[in-house]
């Protein structure tokens, strides 16, 4: 090593300006100089070397050189030399740029490999390749920017789903497109093109959600004592069309049942199937579809009323004369079950045994409200898209039959959280913190009231401790009622089981550790059926450009009014001319409609 030698460091050209004891003083391209060790340098050439700035590499026979160097290890001189016919600092570093940045050579300045002619063959098709699939990618693009999609590229447009549906981090078509990343703007320009009409729904996949049924084998829970009811009537009343009946009702011997379907027998806690079943977390409800959490296997054997006879686990209310319960029995059983509908026993409350069941469950509801519980009425619709591919959005009609139903099934939740807190038997506890301040009295006739009272309500909490569930008014409670749709049903029932069989329970670590698992599942499924919803409600708006309807004034924000849209279940802002009192009715009308944006703009009609 020398002064004035040619020598790389960091894969650049540099000069050797003054050697010391310990260091290299080394000039670099851009004119600066460094102090390097000598191991952070290789020599290319003895020198002199003058500016490293711009070095010229001279006109060269490579192929030839190559050819003649087959099965040969070159030093980076007899490189230069068979390559430029001399070796200079500038064939030196022209020998050097030959290797691993060309298809013939390939190492280090210390050992170079000859690549053979196979190699070299494969490394030019590939460049080849490269180059002409960079030059189909700027066709695409300029055609892209004329609004135009060559059919042998449409393959390019995966990039854009792929970023639209966020299963990847960046959108190379937006990018070069100059357009900003993000998956709106994919979703968008996806319309534009005609790639997607706008009634693609991407919201389940952006949330990982499966769209087909699972396919598991199920097992065997273990076996626990059964008692026969099927001697008494039982009733499994649902919505229209319901295909996963996993709750009934009976009144018999003036006492109140409710059956709940036996999910556990066929899916016991710690199985693959139950593994398999805390994946999925619960249901996904779209308008388009239903993705069970279960196999259909499943739900056919199990489902109330779907086999002559079904497994369930029953309830058992006894009443006092107040028709207050003084003792609940929990144990499995056997149950013969008529399905039908809320609207088919609406016509029959007067009769037995609607007329008991409402009477029991009006008793706890009374008793509920005395204990703080807050009713909280706003707008439902079932939005739903047809196999004919018509979009329907229907409000859920206020059925008093609807009203006892969803009165058993918290009164099922409750005595079976006592049940499991009284007999230590660790299960996920539902949870609510009571709102704080002073609440605003309430009406169904004042909607307004309602949407500020949600405003007071506070989340509620998954816990392995028991404790009051302030909006339902109740001292302790879990979700216990729904186990082939909800996971953490299904993990109640589980334990049930093994408590009744006498078996070892899930400790409250393994019930915290399956319940944390499927709650972040749960908060996708939620977001995946919220944003479905209001997508087909944007294209259902989109498609009906004249649509008018119905708004009720619930609030004021900034200079705007917020308004309810009751056949929508749908709230809305709207600058208004005239300042209205809460509650006025005013009739609205469609401006405007964003599907990528969720976005949709109304106006107050005169």
């Amino acid at each position: 090593m020398k002064k004035n030698a040619l020598v790389l460091y960091k894969q650049v050209p540099a000069c050797v300006q003054d050697i010391l004891s310990d260091k290299i003083v080394i000039s670099l391209p851009d004119g600066k100089e460094k102090k390097v060790r000598s191991k952070d340098i290789s020599l290319l050439h003895p020198g002199p070397v003058g500016s490293v700035k711009n070095i010229e590499v001279p006109e060269g026979q490579v192929e030839e050189a190559w050819e003649l160097l087959q099965d040969e290890t070159p030093s980076l001189e007899e490189l230069a030399e068979l390559t430029f016919s001399e070796f200079t600092p500038e064939s030196a570093w022209g020998a050097f740029l030959l290797l691993n940045r060309t298809p013939w050579y390939r190492g280090t300045v210390d050992e170079i490999i000859v690549r053979t002619p196979e190699e070299v063959e494969k490394i030019q098709r590939e460049e080849a390749e490269k180059k002409e699939a960079e030059e189909r990618w700027s066709s695409f693009i300029e055609a892209l920017k004329k609004g135009e999609i060559q059919e042998e590229n449409r393959g390019f447009l995966t990039d854009l789903e792929q970023y639209c549906l966020q299963k990847s981090k960046r959108s190379r078509i937006l990018q070069d497109l100059g357009r900003q990343q993000s998956p709106e703007n994919a979703h968008r320009l996806l319309m534009k093109l005609g790639v997607w009409d706008g009634r693609r729904n991407p919201w389940p996949e952006r949330y990982d959600m499966p769209l087909t049924a699972p396919v598991f084998e199920l097992e065997h829970g273990p076996e626990t004592e059964r008692r026969d009811l099927s001697h008494m009537e039982a009733y499994a009343i649902d919505d229209e069309g319901n295909r996963d009946p996993d709750d009934a009702l009976s009144f018999h011997d003036g006492k109140f049942w409710v059956h709940i379907a036996d999910t556990s027998s066929l899916i016991p806690a710690g199985g693959d199937a139950d593994r398999e079943a805390r994946g999925r977390a619960a249901n996904l409800y779209l308008p388009e579809t239903t993705v069970p959490m279960l196999p259909h296997e499943a739900t056919e054997r199990l489902g109330l009323g779907l086999q002559e006879i079904s497994p369930a686990l029953s309830f058992c209310f006894t009443l006092n004369d107040s028709l207050d319960v003084e003792d609940c029995e929990v144990f499995f059983s056997n149950v013969k079950v008529t399905r039908t509908t809320y609207g088919a026993v609406e016509e029959r409350m007067s009769e037995e045994p609607f007329a008991s069941m409402k009477k029991v469950t009006d008793r706890f509801n009374a008793w509920r409200m005395e204990n703080g519980a807050l009713s909280l009425q706003l707008p439902e619709v079932k939005t739903r898209v047809h196999s004919d591919g018509e979009i329907t959005i229907t409000p859920i009609e206020e059925y008093s039959s609807r009203d006892m139903v969803a009165e058993a099934m918290m009164m099922s939740g409750f005595h079976c959280a006592r049940y499991c807190r009284d007999n230590s038997i660790p299960i996920p506890y539902v949870t609510q913190p009571a709102p704080e301040g002073d609440l605003p009295e309430t009406s169904k006739d004042n909607p307004a009231s309602m949407v500020a009272l949600r405003r007071f309500m506070k989340r509620s909490q998954t816990t392995s401790i028991g404790g009051p569930h302030s909006g339902m008014g109740l001292p302790v409670y879990t979700r216990a009622t729904s186990p082939l749709r909800r996971y953490s049903d299904l993990l109640v029932q589980q334990q049930i089981r093994l408590y009744q069989a006498g078996l070892p329970l899930l400790s409250e670590e393994d019930v915290l550790e399956g319940t944390a698992s499927c709650e972040s599942v749960t908060g996708r499924v939620v977001l995946s059926e919220r944003c479905s919803n209001l997508h087909w409600k944007l294209v259902y708006l989109s498609e009906n450009p004249g649509w008018e309807g119905e708004a009720i004034v619930v609030g004021k924000a900034d200079k705007q009014s917020v308004l309810q849209i009751p056949s929508l279940a749908l709230e809305t802002r709207v600058a208004m001319k005239e300042k209205l009192p809460l509650n006025s009715r005013v009739t609205v009308k469609v401006e405007s409609v964003d599907i990528p944006d969720q976005q949709v703009q109304f106006s107050v009609g005169d």
